[in-house]
C-alpha cells in the first residue's frame, strides 16, 4: 500500500511529527488504513502519480463535537518540500472541512517544530495554548503548541 509506505517513511525520518510510534504503525492493519482512506480522513498530495504527502482530517464524533475537526499528521516527503505541497494539503483540508460543515480546525504541533508552526500561522492558524508533556518520546517529555483556525470567522 503506497500510503503505508509514505507513512512509514515519515515515521522513520521524522518520528516527532507523528503521534503513533513505529511499533504501533506496524501493528496497524491494512484494513484499518483502507477504512481511513475510504472515510476520506486522509488527503494526498501527488507529484505526477507519486504520493509525496498527506494530511489527516478527523471530524469530532459526538454531536457536541461535530463542529470541529482535528488536523494531522501532515507530512511531505523531504524530496518534495518547499514546493507548496504542505500549503496545498492545508488548503484541501480546509475545503474538505468546509464541505462537511466544520466550523474550526484544531491541531497540535511540537514546540520545537518551528517550520510547521510558521506554515500553520501563514495558513490562518492561531496559537491558543501549550500542552506540557503532550507526548513522551523515547522517555523524554515533549510539549505541543495547540493551534486553531476558525473557518466561519
Amino acid at each position: 500500500m503506497i500510503y503505508r509506505g509514505l507513512w512509514w517513511h515519515g515515521l522513520s525520518a521524522d518520528p516527532s511529527a507523528f503521534l503513533l510510534t513505529a511499533a504501533e504503525a506496524v501493528a496497524t492493519t491494512d484494513s484499518a488504513l483502507v477504512a481511513k482512506l475510504s472515510a476520506g480522513e486522509v488527503i494526498g498530495a501527488f507529484e505526477a502519480e507519486t504520493l509525496v504527502g498527506f494530511v489527516a482530517l478527523r471530524r469530532g464524533g459526538p454531536s457536541r463535537l461535530r463542529h470541529m475537526a482535528d488536523l494531522g499528521p501532515l507530512y511531505v516527503h523531504a524530496s518534495a518540500r518547499r514546493r507548496g505541497f504542505a500549503r496545498a494539503l492545508l488548503e484541501a483540508a480546509v475545503n474538505a472541512a468546509l464541505q462537511m460543515g466544520v466550523l474550526q480546525l484544531e491541531l497540535c504541533v511540537d514546540t520545537q517544530n518551528i517550520g510547521a508552526q510558521t506554515l500553520y500561522q501563514a495558513c490562518g492558524f492561531q496559537k491558543i495554548g501549550l500542552r506540557p508533556r503532550s507526548v513522551i518520546v523515547d522517555g523524554e517529555p515533549r510539549d505541543d503548541v495547540l493551534m486553531l483556525r476558525q473557518l466561519d470567522a
